[in-house]
């Protein structure tokens, strides 16, 4: 299976308080406000991945985690945060916190907390296009969560906007022995949303098709860090090549005959290769290698996907175009 989400998450400096009622943080330059928002970008075949959030936990640099919570499962559940992260895409967000007070400083990490135990049919899921839903789990889910390791600064009186993104593509599989459970092992990465850009583009898949000698164009599109990037697929294995940062399937639009479009929210300033492949089905499984580019001939995994690289530089709160063909 081949997912990713994205989550965005907005913070601002203050003291574990409700921002609204009692005072602002024009009136205390320690603090500020904290918002967490989510969103997504396309997945393949799954309806719906629903995650059940709890609350949110910090760990400000020297001193003890506190928690921001929604819910206590037990008395109130309904106050919980389902979200189906495939309604948010394109860069759409949704709420997780809105408003919340924290201390201005430095933080070591942040951790999600999330329903997800295994065998739980009230907890997180995936339903599938099939229609068959399966309990979505995290190994000691109520202890463990979704933990974000990166330092972070919250500014004194004025908002720091994180984004956390949150790759489904790479986060949601099927271990043999589990069934009927699917693991949500996650993937995270954290980053200033005023320092992060846009891709977006139009691909041609005929004449994708056409340069990569293929008759049928199984189209997708990675972007890896760095300029002139060696391509890979999405296998968790360092050895043989970074793995790409995001990567999504490319489907022409009914009406728009042999092209399809494609958008990357929330990317880092910084440069990076965008690399399309007709070879997109062959990438099956985000932990094994089905392409390796340093394979030889006769070796496994040799030329199994073919590549069209381009480079591209992203600049903060922009959006740069990458079309294939590229227009002169």
């Amino acid at each position: 299976m081949r997912y990713r989400s994205l989550l965005a998450v907005g913070i601002c400096s203050a003291a574990l308080a409700a921002c609204g009622g009692s005072g602002s943080s024009d009136d205390r330059p320690d603090t500020g406000t904290l918002d967490l928002k989510i969103t997504d970008s396309p997945v393949d075949d799954a309806a719906e991945v629903v995650v059940v959030f709890t609350g949110v936990e910090l760990k400000p640099a020297g001193g003890d985690p506190f928690s921001i919570d929604y819910c206590n499962v037990p008395t109130n559940p309904e106050d919980c945060k389902s979200i189906d992260l495939l309604l948010l895409q394109d860069g759409a967000t949704d709420d997780l916190l809105v408003g919340e007070t924290v201390d201005a400083g430095e933080y070591e990490w942040m951790r999600l907390k999330v329903l997800a135990e295994m065998n739980q049919q009230d907890g997180s899921y995936i339903l599938l296009e099939n229609g068959e839903q399966y309990p979505l789990f995290v190994p000691s889910g109520a202890q463990t969560g979704l933990k974000l390791v990166r330092p972070f600064t919250v500014a004194a009186g004025g908002i720091t906007r994180l984004v956390v993104d949150f790759d489904v593509r790479k986060s949601v599989i099927a271990p043999p022995g589990l069934a009927p459970n699917y693991l949500l092992k996650p993937t995270l990465r954290l980053m200033d949303e005023l320092q992060t850009g846009t891709i977006e583009g139009v691909v041609d898949l005929a004449e994708l098709g056409t340069a990569q000698e293929v008759e049928t164009c199984n189209a997708g599109v990675y972007l890896f860090a760095g300029l002139g990037a060696t391509p890979d697929d999405m296998d968790g294995i360092e050895d043989d090549g970074a793995d790409p940062v995001v990567y999504t399937i490319l489907e022409a639009d009914e009406e728009a005959g042999t092209t399809a479009s494609y958008m990357f929210s929330f990317i880092e300033a910084g440069e990076y290769t965008v690399a399309f492949t007709c070879n997109f089905d062959v990438d099956v499984a985000a932990d094994a290698s089905e392409y390796d580019p340093t394979a030889e001939e006769g070796e496994e995994g040799f030329e199994t996907m073919a590549w069209t690289a381009l480079d591209v530089t992203v600049e903060a709160e922009e959006t740069v175009v990458v079309d294939y063909p590229q227009v002169p």
